[in-house]
């Protein structure tokens, strides 16, 4: 799989005490970050996960998991703030986590609580401290960061020593354990996140929401674009939704599009096509982000319906455009 490695991300690694080039040369990984892109096989990610293990402390690893520390894009984290609460941000990143790495997370639910479980995508293998606690306590910030509020978990449990800082900061006493877990109350999880729809925005789109804002299209077709512009980035831009934010029916919606000679879906292609370009001139996101940014799971079908958009592939466009 290949990772994305900013050169901001680097400096931020280097400036807690753990330069890059010397951790892949401790996980006998070649030092290619001059291409800003590893390749890294599974069991050389898995090596890199166990270097991270060997030599970070535990105040590395709490700056290495808050969410405002990370100083390059990880699209499944931003989209999670995107989300309208906490439940819909860990399904999310449920669904993407294998863009930015082979680890599974698996939910369990009861009534009242969420239970969250992380493995490596190789099952024989069994995730290291730093990989565990790195996704809880990322977990724990995005959390407290979407909704302004100190949630605190239910209960951990990890084979684990969490030490006093860890402990600290979670808030709350850990359980000794076989299995890695970490559970929320749900009543916790429905909080809404202050951040949705905006973060996207925010590290990548300032200027839209200003445009958003000053906007003084109040055609059917206007108000959907403006919702798109926010909507697709998150995810959530089914029609449904939107004829909902509208306070319309879905058919009253489309049959007021349709007496503006547009369609729902032309419209959304046509947003989707328009962030493209603008992500595209952007060199620092990668195919998979831009993929994720304009709605579409599978970076493939986005490359598909770009070619078909623009009759260009987007290597063409940004040589030409960019």
């Amino acid at each position: 799989m290949k990772i994305t490695i900013t050169r901001q991300f680097q400096q931020f690694l280097k400036e807690i005490g753990l330069p890059l080039g010397d951790l892949l040369e401790r996980a006998e990984i070649p030092n290619l970050l001059w291409k800003e892109e590893l390749k890294l096989t599974t069991d050389q990610y898995y090596r890199l996960l166990k270097t991270f293990d060997e030599i970070i402390t535990d105040r590395q690893l709490l700056q290495f998991s808050q969410i405002d520390n990370l100083q390059t894009f990880m699209p499944p984290f931003f989209a999670a703030l995107c989300s309208a609460n906490g439940m819909d941000a860990i399904k999310r990143m449920q669904k993407y986590k294998g863009l930015v790495g082979p680890v599974k997370i698996k939910l369990t639910e009861t009534q009242q609580v969420l239970s969250v479980h992380y493995e490596f995508a190789d099952s024989q293998r069994a995730l290291p401290r730093f990989a565990i606690i790195n996704e809880q306590l990322l977990l724990i910030s995005i959390l407290r960061k979407g909704t302004g509020k100190r949630v605190i978990p239910r209960e951990i449990a990890a084979p684990f020593n969490y030490g006093d800082l860890l402990t600290q900061y979670i808030e709350n006493k850990i359980q000794n354990g076989n299995e890695n877990r970490i559970e929320f109350y749900k009543s916790d999880l429905a909080l809404p996140f202050l951040t949705q729809n905006n973060s996207m925005l925010q590290y990548l789109e300032p200027e839209m929401q200003r445009r958003i804002k000053e906007s003084e299209d109040r055609s059917n077709r206007g108000i959907v674009r403006q919702l798109l512009l926010k909507a697709i980035p998150s995810g959530q831009y089914n029609i449904n939704e939107i004829a909902h934010q509208m306070g319309q029916s879905v058919r009253s919606l489309q049959r007021n599009l349709k007496k503006e000679a547009t369609t729902y879906n032309r419209e959304v292609k046509d947003i989707q096509l328009n962030l493209a370009k603008k992500y595209l001139s952007d060199k620092r996101l990668t195919m998979v982000d831009i993929a994720y940014l304009v709605g579409y799971d599978d970076p493939s079908s986005f490359l598909r319906a770009f070619k078909r958009w623009t009759g260009m592939t987007t290597s063409e466009y940004r040589k030409v455009n960019c």
